[in-house]
């Protein structure tokens, strides 16, 4: 499986395999979310999206554009996503919720209602981009995103797509929430292809017999240790 594409958000800025920002996967408050690079599409409105999908949907936009695929998915590429999240969008669940009159019975928001389920941004983006492969989240005690890498490569490997998209996604916990020292918030995406088609690409995955993830001979323990490995390969290219 080759890595041909790149993007995130996180604490520490935004950016692209090829891009010129640095990767900064560390604690803190994310960025303003803009969502500048979506394309047009008449089924889709950006400001409905509550912040989970938003943060998702662009780092899935900029793992394509980096993949120079221009946002959209050639219509014999079968490509799917694949998401592990600590929190999904449970912060859009409890914003939700408290648009409810318990009391009264008052009418509940309707647009944070449409949110209110983890894998809709992964929805958005199979609209978006002509994404035709399977697409699901996962839940992960940590956000390491070793569950989604080892699933969309599981997915290719079965046959099931031609390439899939893998990544992690989370906003943070809401208020009142504790969470393990080692969590990060924020969205990384790798764009996974079964042949690179002359492109040229970050990075070989595999698996051993042991069931490690390897980065051509490196062995992976988080998704951002393999965006670091894949950024040191560019770099000598």
């Amino acid at each position: 499986m080759y890595i041909t594409g790149i993007g995130w958000i996180t604490a520490g800025g935004s950016g692209k395999g090829r891009g010129e920002n640095p990767f900064d996967f560390t604690n803190g408050a994310l960025p303003e979310i803009k969502g500048n690079m979506f394309p047009e599409n008449p089924a889709f409105r950006k400001g409905r999206l509550d912040r989970f999908s938003m943060l998702g949907l662009e780092a899935i936009t900029f793992a394509l554009h980096d993949a120079g695929l221009d946002g959209f998915i050639k219509k014999n590429q079968s490509t799917g996503i694949v998401a592990s999240t600590v929190y999904g969008c449970l912060a859009t669940d409890i914003e939700y919720d408290e648009t409810v009159n318990h009391e009264n019975g008052g009418l509940p928001d309707p647009n944070l209602f449409t949110h209110t389920l983890s894998n809709i941004f992964l929805g958005y983006a199979a609209m978006l981009y002509n994404l035709s492969g399977p697409n699901y989240i996962i839940y992960e005690k940590t956000n390491s995103g070793l569950s989604a890498l080892d699933a969309a490569m599981e997915c290719v490997i079965a046959g099931e797509c031609d390439a899939m998209l893998a990544g992690i996604c989370d906003v943070g916990p809401p208020e009142g929430f504790k969470c393990d020292d080692t969590f990060r918030p924020g969205a990384i995406f790798v764009m996974m292809e079964k042949e690179p088609n002359n492109k040229k690409y970050f990075g070989n995955l595999t698996i051993d017999k042991k069931g490690n993830i390897l980065l051509n001979t490196t062995v992976i323990n988080d998704i951002a240790e393999c965006v670091r490995e894949c950024l040191k390969n560019n770099h000598k290219q």
